[in-house]
């Protein structure tokens, strides 16, 4: 896959910096790659990665605080300069509560939502410019032009849960889903495509250690399944890491 620019939300461990990794690692890498997380200064492995790759360039996004995205989106444009476009914006950043009925609280609800659900959003209506700017260059509906790419789960697919539990992460997924959806139809005018994909269950901070998948092999999965993403067909649909499409 080849495109300009890329930005990894939560992309100072687990699963976002994976994906910052193999984006680097590519044979042609992204112009401009860059790594969103809510402590720059302490995100170690990122400026480890940054004296090897020129083209790394790590900033703030704080999904507690998005007040401050106006200020990040020009450090953006200024890095890649005056007419430049974004071509891939992967909401990566999450948080999981596993509350059951019985423990579920309205705290753990509203975090959940606000890092999950309404983090994403703004953060995409904030890229929106840079979006747009690459889409106006031409071509087909694709990854390679003009993307959002949410990172969702399989538990929050309503037509395949059949085992209850997970409040707060389950719902807070489910509204990702409807937002995705939401933006492929509110974008697809602008030529901007719009999915989400499950990534499993994996060896991270947020999957714990009994987690069945590595983080490097996922995110080398995903990034391939994005790059098949090269029509308005993929838009508006919620992917299974292994190409196949999940009922939302």
């Amino acid at each position: 896959m080849e495109v300009n620019s890329v930005l990894v939300t939560g992309a100072n461990r687990g699963l976002g910096l994976e994906f910052v990794k193999q984006f680097l690692s590519l044979p042609n890498s992204p112009k401009h790659v860059f790594a969103g997380c809510r402590n720059p200064d302490k995100a170690e492995a990122l400026h480890e990665l940054q004296k090897i790759h020129k083209n790394l360039t790590v900033i703030f996004i704080d999904l507690n605080d998005t007040s401050k995205l106006e200020e990040t989106v020009k450090v953006v444009q200024e890095k890649m300069g005056e007419g430049q476009g974004l071509n891939i914006l992967l909401n990566n950043a999450a948080v999981a509560c596993g509350d059951n009925l019985e423990k579920v609280n309205q705290e753990s609800m509203i975090d959940n939502f606000r890092i999950n659900a309404l983090g994403p959003l703004m953060v995409s209506k904030a890229f929106l410019p840079l979006l747009r700017s690459a889409a106006s260059r031409g071509g087909c509906l694709s990854v390679t032009n003009a993307a959002i790419i949410n990172i969702s789960t399989g538990v929050a697919s309503i037509t395949e849960n059949d085992s209850g539990g997970g409040y707060p992460y389950r719902t807070s997924k489910a509204a990702l889903n409807m937002i995705t959806k939401n933006l492929s139809v509110d974008l697809k005018k602008d030529n901007i495509l719009v999915a989400a994909v499950h990534p499993g269950w994996l060896k991270t901070d947020m999957g714990g250690t009994r987690a069945t998948m590595e983080t490097d092999e996922m995110a080398r999965k995903l990034i391939d399944l994005m790059a098949t993403f090269q029509s308005e067909d993929y838009t508006g649909k919620l992917y299974h890491f292994s190409g196949r499409v999940m009922p939302f």
